[in-house]
């Protein structure tokens, strides 16, 4: 047996633009280590944040107000200040939109005093209208599952815990309907964080909010049922964890795509760079890395096996949960012969197994690196979003750059039948984006990011243009200057811009839903409805409680496994 691994390439899917941003592979991007909702987590638990519950005054009805506050070192404190109201069924939606939650709350830099409290409050309801408190990181609101929240208060007071199976097979007992920052409400953009702050990274003040939000849900409960009989039992620790924070999410994450395009890149950049070098470590039988990474493809395979999901444009779990078993075979047969890396085994398994199962066994080889690695790679983030126009740039540059980057887009036949399918529009009643068939929609304004078009404009001026510097095209074409803009602004990015025509009749708008919800933010059991336009999932299902994470215990939480039974520990 060698001991020496052989060479073998960094697949190129894996570093391959052409193949990598294909909607239909970003949708098959799994949750990982680097995804934020991962990535703040073992940042708390490395750096020993603790959590503290400063007061909880909410009344049978479920009125009143809390406050939980974070320590995150060095004296750093952030208040996640919540208001939880009686559920009513007017005015409630899932959408931004809606008039009345469940609850709403404000992740604040703290402490935070009482006039911050009450100026939050009475804002926080007006939405678009309001306005955030200096300090303020996220506003936030969430909804009950009454089917799952009511079920849970009645056991407690019971003195018996919940049915496991039916919480696991819900998920969450509140659902997240809103977790905006980054400037809306005039919250603080993540541009604008300090180079210590704690939340600098992009999105990590939303899953602290969502972290917070789920811990509420579950002191929520226990309150409810305290009041519906003062010898109710508190949930147990298992059980507390095997819960998550319900989510929706729509077409506005495409949006999200469109609009932020050096953010997409520098994560993609980071994440893909991160598993090329974690492809070429050496897998040894009987090493302590190679046993961790084979565990954890078990328990991806059961955590699949046993999702109780119906998907529609994604890949069925359960077929998923076989092909882990086939990888996990092909690993045992490679180590046995000798040394091997992750790049041997993911060549192997090429074309043997479907797209989500390959990811789930190149993403966990992410947990191969050392945390330092880990840190040092996505800490240097994104500082600026700024498109600039460089008017002294020669075309002939401008011309490589579209050739290198923007070959898809010259591809695409806008004339062909389907191409111009659909065109989208901002509901005015939702305030939301929609996509609807182009015949049925006349005029108004088309809020598609239409790339290919763009592109393809911009080419033939190039063809035409007599002048040789961009200062020149644009003064000739002044309607080409976002597009330049663009081209120019993301020639250093690899990875920045989905390549999909978004008006086509082939486009799946939740690929790039589910890319968002899955790889960037972490969520598990992402689940689109079969409309192509919402996908469900959920926040921190399994993940350690506020209490664990005080206590520091080190607990396996990845791919949560439904307990057969609850361990009887109150928190």
């Amino acid at each position: 047996m060698s001991p020496t691994p052989p060479i073998a390439e960094v697949p190129r899917r894996i570093l391959d633009p052409d193949l990598l941003l294909q909607p239909t592979r970003l949708q098959s991007l799994p949750a990982s280590r680097i995804s934020a909702g991962r990535s703040l987590l073992e940042k708390m638990q490395r750096e020993s944040w603790t959590f503290e519950l400063v007061h909880f005054d909410i009344d049978e009805r479920a009125d009143g107000e809390a406050l939980y506050r974070v320590h995150a070192g060095e004296g750093r404190v952030f208040d996640f200040a919540v208001f939880s109201f009686e559920p009513t069924l007017d005015g409630r939606t899932g959408r931004i939109t809606g008039q009345n939650w469940d609850m709403m709350g404000a992740l604040i830099e703290g402490p935070t005093t009482a006039e911050d409290r009450a100026v939050t409050r009475a804002e926080l309801p007006k939405l678009y209208a309001g306005r955030a408190v200096p300090g303020t990181l996220t506003w936030a609101r969430s909804n009950r599952s009454f089917r799952a929240f009511d079920h849970a208060v009645q056991a407690l007071a019971d003195g018996r815990q919940p049915d496991t199976r039916a919480l696991w097979e819900v998920g969450y007992l509140m659902r997240n309907t809103g977790l905006d920052g980054n400037g809306t409400f005039l919250t603080r953009s993540f541009l604008t964080l300090e180079h210590d702050h704690p939340l600098r990274l992009p999105l990590h003040a939303q899953l602290l909010s969502a972290f917070i939000m789920r811990e509420f849900a579950a002191d929520l409960v226990e309150a409810m049922a305290k009041h519906r009989d003062p010898e109710a039992v508190p949930l147990d620790r298992e059980v507390r964890r095997m819960i998550g924070i319900g989510n929706g999410s729509a077409l506005g994450l495409l949006f999200f795509v469109n609009t932020h395009p050096m953010l997409i890149g520098t994560w993609l950049e980071q994440r893909q760079t991160l598993l090329a070098e974690a492809t070429q470590l050496p897998l040894l039988q009987h090493a302590e890395e190679t046993e961790q990474y084979r565990a954890l493809l078990e328990r991806a395979a059961e955590f699949t096996r046993v999702d109780p999901y119906v998907y529609a444009r994604f890949d069925d779990p359960h077929r998923v949960s076989e092909q882990l078993e086939t990888a996990i075979d092909a690993l045992d047969e490679l180590v046995a012969r000798g040394a091997t890396t992750g790049a041997e085994l993911l060549n192997r398994l090429d074309g043997a197994i479907g797209d989500e199962a390959w990811e789930l066994v190149a993403a966990n080889l992410l947990e191969l690196l050392p945390y330092e690695r880990i840190v040092e790679a996505i800490e240097g983030g994104i500082r600026s979003e700024q498109f600039v126009a460089e008017a002294d740039m020669p075309l002939a540059e401008l011309r490589a750059i579209i050739d290198r980057d923007y070959r898809w887009a010259l591809s695409i036949d806008m004339a062909a039948p389907g191409a111009r399918e659909y065109v989208w529009y901002k509901s005015a009643d939702a305030e939301e984006p929609r996509r609807g068939p182009a015949s049925e929609v006349d005029g108004g304004r088309n809020w598609a990011l239409d790339l290919p078009s763009d592109v393809q404009a911009l080419d033939a001026a190039l063809r035409e243009t007599p002048h040789e510097h961009v200062g020149g095209l644009l003064r000739e074409h002044p309607e080409l200057r976002a597009t330049v803009e663009r081209i120019q602004s993301l020639r250093d990015f690899r990875y920045h811009s989905p390549h999909m025509n978004m008006l086509g009749a082939d486009f799946v708008p939740v690929s790039i839903v589910r890319f968002m919800n899955s790889a960037v933010h972490g969520l598990l059991r992402t689940v689109d409805e079969g409309d192509d336009r919402n996908v469900l999932g959920l926040i921190y299902l399994g993940a350690p409680t506020a209490a664990d994470l005080n206590e520091g215990l080190a607990l396996e939480t990845r791919y949560p496994q439904m307990p057969a039974t609850t361990i009887g520990a109150a928190r």
